[in-house]
């Protein structure tokens, strides 16, 4: 089931299709380092198609509340890379994919606690998009996954999202995330396993 959220191989992803080359990818990251305001709209342009890819693949498009949503995550993305000691060791989309999963798994687990439930698959924040099933309408079995997810311990969750659902490779996500390969990999099996319990 998780094939069905992850990134369509027909289909250039906005993480995996990764078109700029490196000087400008650079020069973007040293911009929003030094606070440069003038390279601005070409730092929001940059983050801007991965931010809207990714709330999208994880809460179901369209989302209540999105705008608020894009830009926590624009901004969160810059807070990051500019205090990170090296950004540029990981693509500017996958820093930005990282900020904005991490954001929606949030939306997730809030939803998810305010309904007091075990079990709750259909969603009324998430409205059906046509029969795309990347997205899911409520109540389908995308739907189950996303609240399964949320279920899971938030670690977890991010690493399977990250790695499984957005295609980030888990060295990078150990690099944005501040922790050990091994560690990311462990995260994985545990909630690999987890999943596989709760969809059994």
């Amino acid at each position: 089931m998780l094939l069905a959220l992850t990134p369509d191989s027909r289909a250039p992803s906005s993480v995996a299709a990764r078109p700029r080359s490196v000087a400008p990818e650079r020069a973007l990251m040293d911009a929003i380092r030094s606070g440069d305001e003038q390279l601005a709209p070409q730092v929001y342009a940059g983050l801007l198609p991965t931010v809207h890819a990714t709330l999208g693949r994880v809460l179901g498009s369209p989302c209540r509340g999105v705008e608020t949503l894009t830009r926590r995550s624009i901004e969160q993305t810059i807070t990051e890379i500019s205090s990170h000691p090296s950004p540029w060791v990981c693509k500017l989309a996958a820093w930005a994919t990282a900020v904005s999963a991490r954001l929606a798994l949030d939306v997730l687990r809030s939803r998810a606690r305010s309904r007091g439930v075990e079990v709750s698959w259909g969603d009324t924040m998430t409205q059906a998009s046509g029969d795309d099933p990347r997205t899911g309408a409520p109540g389908s079995a995308i739907d189950r996954l996303r609240w399964l997810l949320a279920e899971l311990p938030l670690q977890q969750a991010e690493a399977i999202v990250l790695c499984d659902v957005m295609g980030l490779a888990p060295t990078e996500v150990a690099v944005i995330l501040g922790v050990g390969l091994e560690h990311i990999r462990r995260l994985l099996c545990a909630g690999h396993e987890r999943l596989a319990r709760s969809l059994a």
